[in-house]
């Protein structure tokens, strides 16, 4: 297994489990924070697997955000708009546009 796989695979699993306590799905949010952070060092197989994971939370953001909304406010996250997730709120309701798409170390080479 890659370098980053095994938490990517962590994220995936949590993306549309329900059954998880909201303070379990924090962790998640968590975890996609700090995939965030390490970005350029994924290989384009572990890019493509959490853009897939991503899409899926995109897709599960209502009910996800209602889950973490039992014990975290979204109204009072400092995150940037950049990193949706800790934003399910704004995305479940369409207020805020982003782009799901992978950036390869070649597209910051301009």
């Amino acid at each position: 297994m890659s370098k980053h796989m095994a938490s990517i695979e962590i994220y995936g699993n949590c993306v549309d489990d329900f059954e998880v306590s909201p303070f379990e799905s924090i962790n998640m949010l968590h975890r996609r924070s700090d995939l965030e952070r390490v970005s350029l060092e994924l290989s384009y197989e572990e890019r493509m697997k959490l853009l897939s994971y991503d899409m899926k939370l995109v897709k599960n953001s209502e009910r996800m955000s209602k889950q973490i909304g039992e014990v975290y406010d979204f109204a009072l996250s400092k995150e940037p708009l950049s990193q949706w997730w800790w934003h399910l709120d704004k995305v479940a309701n369409g207020k805020i546009a982003f782009d799901l798409s992978p950036t390869f170390e070649a597209d910051l080479e301009i």
